[in-house]
């Protein structure tokens, strides 16, 4: 079977691993190439360029995509880029070729990480077997499930980061309020996410009647976990407050019983603040479905290499169907 390729691509970055075995739970990836999408014309001249790199015949391909997957054909959403699955497989001789969408990789990454990948930030007993749900702050808000079927885990995505937010506190419900008055439209997303923390702030600024300094989002961090501006500081529990609610929400949409996963670029940066926020406390608040979630753990993950090996995984799924 071995070796195959598997891909990570999104509006920017296109990469490129080579799985050459398993240890343990996890794949052993060589050969990592991280390409620059705007650099190529087509998803196949950058698979082209990145097979000459590695100089290796691969067998098989599994491809996770920034974008809906819907059947043969993949447009993807932030590039030109669009593709035939069946017509990659034919022109580059792989014995097979699936696409996913990149969320459920990472979806289907989650019941091969164990303890080392992982940081608690909320305790529990996972039931094993169970449904997990996995959401990913960064440039955006990633949100999906994987369920055990049959001893198979299939991953679910779908576009939760843009349900609406939903306040657990008077504060919180201006802090919204103030939001619609910008963006109309406040979704988790706009709030639980790498820009969604600059509009945050500024909807705080505005609850508190004060003016906002033009910060990115890692000033803001920044000045909360020293302590230097107030307001950042009142931004970042805010942030957390809402982070741990949308995980209790999420349990309970997805059942996730098994436990919820948090990925994602932006949560490794002030992941001491974070426990030491009520972000537990938010997601366990659910009113009379409580008991149903105060058991459920909330892991951040801290393996690199989540979307590579979830889509490693999926691929020998389907090989071996």
């Amino acid at each position: 079977m071995y070796p195959y390729v598997v891909a990570d691509i999104g509006g920017t970055n296109a990469r490129f691993a080579l799985v050459t075995g398993k240890k343990s739970n996890l794949y052993t990836l060589e050969h990592v190439h991280i390409l620059k999408g705007q650099d190529y014309s087509s998803f196949e001249e950058a698979l082209r360029a990145y097979l000459a790199l590695v100089d290796v015949k691969p067998t098989a391909m599994c491809a996770a995509i920034a974008g809906p997957v819907l059947g043969d054909y993949i447009q993807m959403t932030n590039l030109s880029w669009g593709f035939s699955c069946k017509a990659v497989a034919e022109q580059f001789g792989f014995e097979a070729f699936t696409a996913m969408n990149d969320f459920a990789a990472v979806a289907a990454g989650i019941p091969l990480m164990g303890e080392d990948d992982l940081t608690t930030l909320k305790t529990g007993a996972p039931k094993a077997g169970a449904n997990k749900a996995v959401f990913g702050p960064g440039t955006g808000l990633g949100v999906a499930g994987v369920i055990n079927h049959n001893h198979q885990w299939l991953p679910n995505p779908c576009e939760g980061g843009h349900i609406n937010i939903a306040p657990s506190s008077a504060f919180e419900a201006e802090v919204i309020k103030a939001a619609i008055g910008h963006l109309g439209h406040v979704s988790a997303e706009a709030f639980l996410s790498g820009p969604g923390l600059v509009n945050l702030y500024k909807a705080i600024c505005e609850v508190e009647g004060s003016t906002p300094y033009a910060y990115e989002p890692s000033d803001i961090s920044t000045k909360a976990i020293d302590g230097s501006d107030a307001t950042c500081v009142t931004t970042l529990e805010t942030f957390c407050s809402f982070l741990g609610s949308f995980a209790g929400n999420l349990a309970l949409t997805y059942g996730a019983t098994g436990g919820i996963y948090l990925a994602g670029g932006i949560l490794p940066r002030f992941t001491g603040f974070v426990l030491n926020s009520d972000f537990a406390a938010k997601f366990a608040h659910k009113g009379p479905m409580s008991p149903y979630v105060e058991n459920i753990p909330a892991y951040l993950v801290t393996h690199n290499e989540l979307a590579f090996n979830g889509a490693a995984a999926w691929l020998e799924q389907q090989l071996k169907a």
